[in-house]
């Protein structure tokens, strides 16, 4: 069949089928208006259609892929048309993240067939045409700034070491020298060998912690961070923009030499896996970055005398942590380790979250996110199933790690005294909010007992993480950053305090609020995150190219964390108290925190709004938000369970307005043209330490909800009656949310 000669022939129907499609669903109130115009317009969907399909370069560099689209529109796959070519995958600070495939069938299409399979592709879509279109816009920035190699790895995503080849391949015929992981790798070894190879940038294929269907890839720069946002524009506006398939070009790896091609893993090579001209051992940055994490630890003394009373347990979740994480806890002596054997194999379909329903009934696609309640659940009834419920009662704790690795989760066991707080659960997931706020008093009061020199610390975090940690930091004296989300705003706030800008608040690029900033506060004591990310960055590095002075790595670091949480549990174990125990008296009863808490839901609660019609659903909720602002503006005020806001505040940076149709008048230089709130609208109640976050995601069509409450005059006598009291009034917020923003949290 010649595809070309097809499309002609039918191409003017299409382009009336879509139409129709999209009228009809804007008609029905099922599309935006936004969403609407952009799918209509010279940059939507049937455009984008046509110019792969009259795109002579398609058959040269995915030979099967129109013949997958054909398939689709013959069989009048209109949802499924519309979201592969409603636009292009968003370039994010942190590279791309996408769909690779629609359905499960095609999924095991692209397992059993590879990445050449006949399946539905798209430009909004991860595929092996879009990762090599971005990959030589790239290429084209990496030459113009004179680099001259980078990293590649994958994590346990469906085909990511076929994907990994084809970029590896024309990054060479570009002229860059490779340096590829020979197996699965998580994400902070990658960020961690950047540096350490002295490579100019580095990827990782990866969709980190999202279902099955996803995956993408994770861009860093030359020091391991995520690059800048300047950097990100530029990437952006003139070379992924102005690339065309054209410039997509490849070596081949088997004839790579010495000069192109390294291979970076263990101390020996993996069996079965072709090296193909290399000569030699993979250089070992497995036993590197481990040596590293261990230097991180203050009472290596205490972990080893009570190593052999912990007992932990650990879940993959089929992903890149499998044996990193066992490596490093039976490092430290630790025998007691239990891995769940189903959760332990490389594993890209996640088979443990198989069939799984929506209370409504609806099929859904769980995330393998370690801080996520029901994959945590998952993993504690796979743990019972192996090992019995009698054994998951000895734990210590059981660490998840996310597929690449750069998330940890921590489950806990709950003391009998505090079980009415957890619906009489004897376990928990440790949010990331408490778990870093434990993590970060322990490490304090090591330092304080060392008579450390407060003063020249700082410590950056997300806006949306608990202030428990921002009061903690103030209680040692030690100065906090307040930044946008995601890991790349926190090392660019560190960055700049190490090249001594001027921090000051800024609601559109980076900063957020700030606090106790001096000359001397160089030194960055931690960076963290709500979403379960954490690193150490340190001191001013010797160069732009490193990592910081006595600093890990510059993106988060689940293994990193996990194995620094290991010793809050060792001295827990000194103390006879659980985690738990210590929150509450260390955290929740010291009189300058008081009792803070935080909640989290993201809407879906499982996966995202599918199609176009779920850019829609989430587009209703901003605007049904946005109502309530103009309602407080006016005057008024909005309540939500019976606590009144009437102050608000909405944060936007621009990055993502144009694939939500705020193109009208758009400028990305002047933030007062900025329609999007990616960063969100938030609800205060009465001060500063209470309020409701409404967040939209960016690059995927989902949702987050963030709520913070404090109580100042908590006693020991009644925080139990207290905290009680305040998880219930989270809850009924998030549920009177839902009902006047139209959220389902059974969906």
């Amino acid at each position: 069949m010649n595809e070309s000669v097809v499309w002609q022939s039918i191409k003017g129907d299409v382009e009336r089928e879509i139409s129709g499609f999209l009228k009809a669903q804007f008609d029905s109130g099922t599309v935006d208006q936004l969403i609407y115009e952009k799918a209509i317009s010279d940059v939507g969907v049937f455009a984008n259609l046509n110019r792969w399909m009259e795109s002579p370069d398609i058959d040269r560099i995915s030979p099967n892929a129109k013949r997958g689209i054909l398939s689709a529109l013959f069989a009048n796959r209109w949802p499924d048309i519309n979201e592969c070519f409603f636009t292009e995958v968003e370039f994010g600070t942190g590279g791309i993240r996408g769909r690779a495939v629609i359905s499960d069938w095609e999924l095991e299409l692209l397992r059993d067939e590879g990445i050449a399979a006949p399946f539905l592709r798209g430009p909004n879509t991860i595929n092996d045409v879009v990762l090599l279109q971005k990959s030589a816009a790239i290429a084209k920035f990496a030459k113009m700034r004179g680099f001259k190699s980078l990293v590649i790895g994958f994590d346990s995503r469906i085909r990511g070491r076929d994907f990994a080849k084809i970029i590896a391949e024309l990054f060479i015929d570009y002229g860059l020298k490779v340096y590829l992981f020979d197996d699965v790798v998580p994400y902070p070894e990658v960020t961690f060998a950047i540096p350490t190879m002295h490579a100019d940038m580095g990827i990782l294929l990866s969709a980190s912690h999202n279902d099955r269907r996803y995956n993408g890839y994770k861009l860093s720069c030359g020091n391991g961070s995520q690059f800048s946002v300047a950097e990100r524009r530029m990437i952006l506006n003139d070379y992924i923009g102005k690339t065309g398939f054209d410039e997509i070009r490849r070596a081949d790896l088997a004839t790579a030499n010495g000069d192109q091609l390294v291979f970076l893993g263990g101390a020996k090579r993996v069996k079965d896996i072709n090296y193909y001209s290399y000569v030699g051992e993979p250089v070992n940055i497995h036993k590197q970055h481990e040596k590293q994490i261990a230097s991180f630890l203050l009472d290596k003394k205490l972990l080893k005398k009570e190593a052999k009373k912990i007992h932990l347990g650990y879940c993959a979740y089929n992903g890149a942590g499998r044996d990193a994480v066992p490596r490093l806890i039976k490092s430290l002596d630790i025998k007691k380790l239990d891995c769940i054997s189903s959760m332990q194999p490389v594993d890209g379909m996640f088979p443990a979250f198989d069939d799984l329903k929506s209370p409504k009934g609806k099929k859904v696609y769980q995330q393998p996110d370690p801080g996520d309640k029901f994959a945590a659940l998952k993993a504690v009834s796979e743990f019972v199933k192996e090992y019995g419920k009698d054994q998951f009662g000895k734990l210590d704790a059981l660490i998840g790690t996310d597929p690449d690795a750069d998330r940890v989760g921590v489950v806990v066991p709950v003391p009998k005294s505090q079980r009415p707080i957890y619906n009489g659960e004897d376990n928990v997931l440790l949010d990331a909010d408490t778990a870093w706020a434990i993590l970060l008093w322990y490490r304090m009061e090591k330092m304080k007992h060392a008579k450390s020199d407060f003063s020249k610390f700082f410590l950056v975090q997300s806006h949306t993480t608990t202030d428990v940690i921002t009061l903690l930091c103030e209680k040692y004296g030690i100065a906090w950053i307040k930044t946008w989300v995601g890991f790349a705003q926190l090392s660019t706030a560190v960055q700049r305090v190490w090249d001594g800008d001027p921090i000051t608040k800024d609601i559109y690029w980076t900063i957020y609020d700030y606090k106790g900033l001096t000359p001397s506060s160089t030194f960055n004591l931690a960076a963290l995150e709500q979403s379960n990310g954490f690193s150490i960055l340190g001191g001013k590095p010797k160069d732009a190219m490193s990592m910081g002075a006595d600093g890990h790595v510059r993106d988060k670091d689940g293994i990193f964390a996990a194995i620094l949480f290991l010793e809050v549990l060792a001295y827990a174990k000194t103390q006879k108290k659980s985690i738990l125990d210590l929150v509450n008296e260390k955290l929740y009863l010291d009189p300058s925190i008081g009792l803070i808490r935080t909640g989290y839901r993201p809407a879906p609660v499982f996966g995202q709004y599918e199609g176009i019609e779920g850019r829609s659903t989430k587009m209703k909720v901003i605007h049904k938000a946005e109502e309530m602002m103009d309602r407080i503006k006016n005057g008024g005020k909005v309540k939500f369970a019976g606590l009144t806001s009437s102050k608000f505040e909405v944060y936007k940076t621009g990055k993502y307005d144009v694939q939500h149709g705020y193109t009208k008048g758009f400028n990305q230089d002047d933030p007062s043209t900025f329609g999007f709130p990616d960063e969100g609208i938030r609800f205060f109640f009465g001060d500063y330490y209470s309020h409701l976050t409404i967040r939209p995601s960016g690059t995927s069509q989902s949702l987050r909800f963030h709520i913070q409450l404090r109580d100042k005059t908590v006693k020991k006598g009644d925080l139990l009656k207290k905290r009680i009291a305040m998880e219930k009034k989270i809850t009924a917020i998030f549920e009177d949310v839902g009902k006047q923003l139209n959220v389902d949290w059974d969906e």
